[in-house]
């Protein structure tokens, strides 16, 4: 199936939970709703959420199991500018 390439794309992720015994955190990555588990360092986590990147403390879960979140973010269209020779 094609994708329609005009249609702008959404990103979101969920942070689960600590993976025990690491240094990683279990994440969803959300993209246009479609869920894929990824595994994000503890380090690049604590910096996203100190930028804001991630808008809960990360204390606790959620009724859907979830510790934190991002906004949703939504693709913006690129226009390329070609320079003039």
């Amino acid at each position: 199936m094609k994708k329609d390439m005009s249609k702008k794309r959404t990103m979101q992720i969920d942070v689960i939970e600590e993976v025990k015994g690491s240094q990683f955190m279990q994440c969803k990555l959300y993209i246009d709703g479609n869920a894929s588990v990824i595994l994000m360092h503890k380090i690049d986590y604590e910096r996203l959420k100190e930028e804001g990147i991630f808008i809960r403390d990360g204390k606790s879960q959620d009724s859907a199991g979830v510790l934190n979140t991002t906004n949703t973010f939504i693709e913006k269209k690129l226009i390329l500018k070609t320079r003039k020779k």
